[in-house]
Parts: C-alpha cells; structure tokens; sequence
C-alpha cells in the first residue's frame, strides 16, 4: 500500500493522452514514393489487428476501428480498446505519417456499456507510436 502511495504523484503528473505527445515522437518522414507509404501504412495497421474502416488516398486519410488491447498497466482495471489515425501527407523531403492513438478504458462503474479516454504515462504513449514505427519501417525495407 505505501508503494502505491508514492506512485500517485507520478500517475498524476506523468499522464498524458496520446494525442498530447510532441508531434516530433507521432510522426516520420520517409524519402520514399506518397503511394508506396499509404499502402505500407494501411498494411502494418491490418497487420497489427485493426480492421481499417476509412482508407482516402487521395486525402491521405486512414481511420481503424477499435481494437481489444491486453491490460495496458495495473492501474487500468477495467477492458481497453485502442483506435488508430493517420495522415499521410506530401513533405518537402518525403511522405510524412502523422499518428493519432485513441486509447480507452471500459467504464463498468456506469453499467453502460461506455469507454473513457485513458491518460497514459508519457512513456507508454511513446512506446504506442514507437512501436508502430518500427513495424511500419520493418514493412517498407521488406518491399
């Protein structure tokens, strides 16, 4: 119980929605051809489980339904689910990907059936995108 107590300042100030991270950390730039990077970004996200619900190529927008995710952290007690965004966009040097996650928690104390945004530690929202780079770039250098 004492470890718990010190972890609150921590769960209050270290929480973020993953939309708050830095720009920076949700987007890459790739020095490869708008087609080949949209269909690579559609690609890993079927890959990763979300079923793509809206694919515009000519706006560049990719839209994920929710997917049922593994308890995030111990904290989180309830069932998440996790959605995905991302804008493909032409850039100076490349194709820009910008990321959105939506992340949320089962709110069961309503009896509803309604889900709440989660706010996550920082680190946990950077590791989402992280994550999602890594395969994206893991996918492109295989094609």
């Amino acid at each position: 119980m004492k470890r718990l107590l010190y972890l609150i300042p921590f769960l209050l100030t270290g929480c973020v929605a993953t939309q708050n991270i830095a720009v920076e950390e949700r987007s890459r730039i790739y020095d490869l051809d708008y087609d080949l990077v949209f269909d690579a970004t559609v690609q890993v996200l079927a890959e990763e489980g979300f079923a793509i619900i809206d694919a515009q190529r000519e706006e560049g927008i990719i839209n994920t339904d929710y997917r049922a995710e593994d308890r995030i952290l111990f904290f989180f007690s309830g069932p998440t689910r996790r959605k995905v965004s991302a804008l493909i966009s032409t850039a100076p040097n490349g194709t820009q990907v910008l990321l959105n996650f939506d992340l949320q928690e089962y709110a069961e104390q309503t009896n509803s059936g309604v889900y709440r945004s989660l706010q996550v530690p920082t680190r946990v929202a950077q590791r989402y995108y992280r994550e999602f780079f890594e395969a994206l770039e893991e996918y492109i250098q295989r094609y």
